[in-house]
């Protein structure tokens, strides 16, 4: 189990955003497939990464599942409450990053405002207050 957490993070750590296929499924770079004209369809490298660690039982994206699994680290390491309340905190880089993504992903068309938070883990009126900087 360690082995394929580490392997998960190893490959989200080397795909920085978006990949981008295509019709065929071979991944290319953008700027290249618009040069060629080729159709290219943004694939985020997570849910790949989602589903090997679902594959093993590590549903991530289950919001419960994830309320029971930070439950049980906090029980396990002493800590009487099962809710911390820490917030995640993005750094001014990380929001560019995420709102460059989404350029491309609005310009593909291919997702909603609400849909493309919700994917990076982000909450839909934070990224509005992101979009609106």
């Amino acid at each position: 189990m360690r082995d394929l957490i580490k392997e998960a993070i190893a490959d989200l750590k080397k795909n920085e955003g978006f990949i981008y296929v295509t019709s065929e499924g071979k991944k290319i770079d953008l700027h290249e497939a618009a040069a060629r004209g080729i159709a290219v369809t943004p694939v985020n490298p997570k849910d790949n990464v989602i589903k090997k660690l679902e594959s093993a039982g590590l549903y991530l994206t289950d919001g419960r599942f994830m309320n029971d699994l930070n439950e049980l680290v906090s029980l396990i390491n002493g800590s009487s409450s099962g809710k911390s309340g820490k917030r995640r905190t993005f750094t001014d880089a990380e929001k560019s990053k995420i709102l460059e993504e989404w350029k491309k992903v609005e310009a593909a068309g291919k997702k909603t405002k609400a849909a493309f938070a919700r994917e990076i883990g982000v909450g839909y009126q934070t990224f509005i207050n992101w979009l609106r900087g």
